[in-house]
């Protein structure tokens, strides 16, 4: 299954509030949720809160799931993507920003309680590999010594871990590599939650993205949201 990561900003002119709500209420249940590859799907608007020294210039967060590369090929000729979200995005969202990064992800903490009357709320880290660890090695690392060190932290208030490496099909071109090599979901069961697990000792310590050496000091980037259910989950 690919775990696929939209990270978007508000058109010119347009408020984040304004973005947020229309993404949420009008783009998504209108036209995205409506395409018929797309298995899961769900929106992260964008939080304030301390303890970020790195926040993306971001507003929200899609997660979409798809089955395969054939199916998600396949949704991008359909009806539903060309007539519906793709005609829609100009209306909300600065397009030239838009970042789409697909993943395989790992739970390796936890699970994801929340349904369609209970969010989640959760910091995602991007992770950009150092320019001279091989990749293979970052995902080694990041994978074994990185989820490793979350679960020996006791961060408070962390319920759930979810690791995500960036596919491999990202790394085809020679010119240009992906914005970000690795996503992590850490999640919590409130908004106050979220707020007392950034600012305390535990999880700051983890902040610097020199840790483990997978990265600089300009590779790790932080987002905290509010994610909703708009298609899903599988289980319901």
């Amino acid at each position: 299954m690919i775990h696929q990561h939209i990270l978007a900003a508000p058109r010119p002119g347009l408020s984040e509030e304004a973005f947020q709500d229309y993404w949420r209420y009008q783009h998504a249940l209108k036209y995205a949720r409506k395409i018929p590859q797309v298995k899961q799907y769900k929106i992260g608007t964008r939080l304030s809160i301390e303890g970020q020294d790195k926040e993306i210039s971001y507003s929200g967060i899609a997660e979409v799931w798809l089955e395969s590369d054939k199916t998600q090929a396949e949704s991008l000729t359909t009806p539903e993507y060309l007539n519906g979200a793709l005609r829609d995005e100009p209306t909300w969202a600065a397009s030239w920003q838009t970042l789409v990064i697909d993943t395989d992800a790992s739970e390796t903490l936890g699970e994801d309680v929340s349904d369609r009357d209970f969010p989640e709320y959760k910091l995602l880290l991007c992770h950009k590999k150092r320019r001279d660890l091989d990749l293979e090695e970052f995902r080694s690392r990041y994978i074994k010594n990185h989820a490793n060190k979350l679960k020996d932290a006791k961060i408070p208030q962390l319920t759930r871990v979810l690791h995500c490496l960036t596919r491999e099909r990202f790394y085809s071109s020679e010119m240009q590599a992906p914005a970000f090599d690795a996503i992590t979901h850490l999640s919590t069961k409130s908004r106050n939650d979220l707020q007392d697990m950034l600012v305390s000792k535990e999880f700051q310590e983890l902040l610097n993205p020199e840790l483990e050496s997978l990265s600089e000091w300009w590779g790790v980037v932080s987002l905290a949201v509010r994610s909703e259910w708009i298609v899903g989950p599988l289980n319901d």
